[in-house]
């Protein structure tokens, strides 16, 4: 898909492929089942109403066409909701390599953002793990500083093992440098 596309340097090695946590898609698709289901919980609650609170005198049967397009529709745009959170979800990756990283964030359905992030340029590092879910499931924020325009600094939320891929990435930056002969080898 979107990965494959993505032209590598020669030799690059691809290190890992990271999407969002899977929480993160699960809570946000949990509110668009809530709002799929509001329709069916109005029509339940408006047949429980006892007939002399119907002050209109409205009665359900007579308008069964219009409830009925009203609620397709109410379906619809939902649905269409869903896929676009799982759309968005999907197509936002890191993909960590041995010289960069390369961050894609899929903005709307026709707008996305691919930045890369030399390893050599990189300064800083901050992860934070917010909350008593995020510390359990072990999601968190990362945050990185390049060494150039402050455009370039860039972060992103709910990334999986975001303490693991800060290690990954400082290994990455670390042999990175040792191999541009910034840094001199550490003896083993």
């Amino acid at each position: 898909m979107l990965f494959e596309k993505i032209q590598l340097e020669a030799g690059e090695e691809v290190l890992k492929v990271v999407r969002k946590h899977w929480f993160v898609i699960l809570s946000e698709l949990f509110g668009t089942f809530l709002m799929l289901l509001f329709p069916f919980f109005l029509l339940v609650l408006f047949a429980l109403l006892p007939n002399e609170w119907n002050v209109l005198d409205l009665h359900p049967e007579k308008y069964i066409i219009f409830i009925t397009y009203a609620i397709t529709g109410w379906l619809l745009l939902t649905l269409m909701t869903a896929f676009t959170i799982w759309t968005h979800y999907y197509l936002d990756l890191w993909i960590v390599t041995d010289r960069r990283i390369i961050v894609v964030d899929q903005i709307t359905f026709f707008n996305r953002k691919i930045s890369s992030f030399r390893l050599e340029r990189m300064q800083d590092i901050k992860v934070s793990v917010v909350g008593i879910i995020a510390t359990f499931l072990n999601f968190g924020t990362l945050r990185a500083q390049t060494a150039s325009a402050a455009e370039s600094n860039f972060k992103s939320t709910g990334l999986p093992d975001p303490r693991g891929l800060q290690s990954l990435i400082q290994g990455a930056m670390d042999r990175r440098l040792t191999s541009l002969g910034d840094l001199p080898i550490a003896p083993d």
